[in-house]
């Protein structure tokens, strides 16, 4: 019974998985012509010319602007939490809760900035020129510690809220030491969204692989950099993923890896 489950299971899977390898293979296809065209036209080229002026022009801006602009909404989200927390009667869970809500899109602010941060680094090595360049690299090193301590601030509110909350942002170990002091219930809902972001990565991961492939053919970028960089961490996450899977999966058996 078990097996004509097994086997009914995937007669049933099989013809949608059929139809969305044909559907991706025609739209594939329509778009490897499409860059294969535009990569032997002089249109790849008026393009590739007017983003580099673009963002040779931007370049120095990118980091002061994004990051004021987070911060911003860091430091409000922060004085809201704050607000509501002091304010609080020790009984209505619903403040606190609403609490933590606004603390963790801060966290997440601060987090998403300092990965465009890095990028706008990039950039700004790439496309600055001169005082562009001086300028782009000062407001990286300057954001990046304000980006850090505002990150820090949030955690130390929070500790208020959660006395039993362990950890500083400056440990290399906070990480660690934050996970040990979170109860049963914060941990399954850490593994829950841990989930969540490796599928969601395992869905974008090949998109994002297709995207660069036709990019290199419509604007004749003869590297696999950006091919191999999506790759890797793809890879990387997937196996961390599966040797941690095996490593958990020996605790239940008599003499197994208990560390």
């Amino acid at each position: 019974m078990e097996q004509n489950e097994i086997k009914r299971d995937n007669r049933k899977a099989l013809p949608k998985y059929l139809l969305i390898l044909l559907v991706s293979g025609v739209i594939g296809g329509v778009l490897g012509f499409a860059s294969g065209w535009m990569g032997h036209d002089s249109l790849s080229e008026t393009v590739i010319a007017a983003v580099n002026a673009g963002l040779t022009a931007i370049a120095p801006w990118t980091i002061p602007v994004t990051s004021v602009v987070s911060l911003a909404v860091i430091l409000g989200l922060y004085h809201a939490a704050k607000g509501l927390f002091e304010g609080w009667n020790g009984e209505d869970e619903d403040v606190m809760d609403q609490a933590d809500e606004k603390l963790n899109w801060a966290l997440m602010v601060t987090t998403a900035q300092l990965i465009l941060d890095m990028f706008f680094f990039a950039m700004v090595v790439l496309y600055g020129t001169g005082w562009a360049t001086l300028i782009g690299v000062g407001a990286f090193l300057v954001f990046v510690f304000l980006l850090v301590f505002a990150q820090q601030k949030v955690v130390d509110l929070t500790r208020r809220m959660n006395p039993e909350k362990r950890g500083s942002v400056y440990d290399v170990n906070f990480k660690k030491k934050w996970f040990e002091s979170c109860d049963e219930a914060e941990r399954n809902q850490i593994g829950r969204a841990a989930y969540k972001a490796f599928n969601v990565v395992n869905v974008a991961s090949p998109l994002m692989w297709v995207v660069f492939v036709l990019l290199s053919f419509a604007f004749n970028v003869n590297t696999l950099l950006p091919a191999l960089a999506v790759c890797l961490l793809w890879g990387l996450l997937n196996v961390s993923y599966c040797l941690e899977c095996i490593r958990l999966g020996r605790r239940k058996h008599p003499g197994g890896d208990t560390v």
